[in-house]
């Protein structure tokens, strides 16, 4: 599914170049310019193998990201253990109050 259909959907490319050269004009570059091109062109050298400095991100060690999977695993264990007993103590706290005799309520 697209998002943006297209206005045309062949482009007759010797008629857009047709167009551009019936709007555009020619420029002739400055000597000047030329000249510097060339020049700057001719003195580069490309660098070597040697002169690339590679920067590599710092690796962080594979045991601190495991100790701290193993831990928050522990703790989501811990409190998920700690939310059911609790659950369960409140189930037994209503169960154990419904079981109560209206009398013993009132005192």
């Amino acid at each position: 599914m697209r998002l943006f259909k297209r206005k045309q959907k062949d482009i007759d490319l010797s008629k857009l170049e047709s167009r551009l050269a019936d709007r555009l004009r020619p420029v002739v570059p400055r000597q000047e310019f030329m000249a510097d091109l060339r020049s700057r062109l001719i003195a580069y050298q490309p660098r070597s193998a040697q002169d690339i400095i590679i920067q590599s991100k710092p690796e962080m060690p594979r045991g601190w990201i495991v100790a701290g999977g193993v831990v928050g695993s522990l703790l989501m264990l811990i409190v998920s253990i700690r939310g059911l007993l609790s659950l369960a103590g409140l189930i037994g706290l209503f169960v154990q109050q419904r079981r109560q005799p209206v009398s013993q309520l009132a005192h």
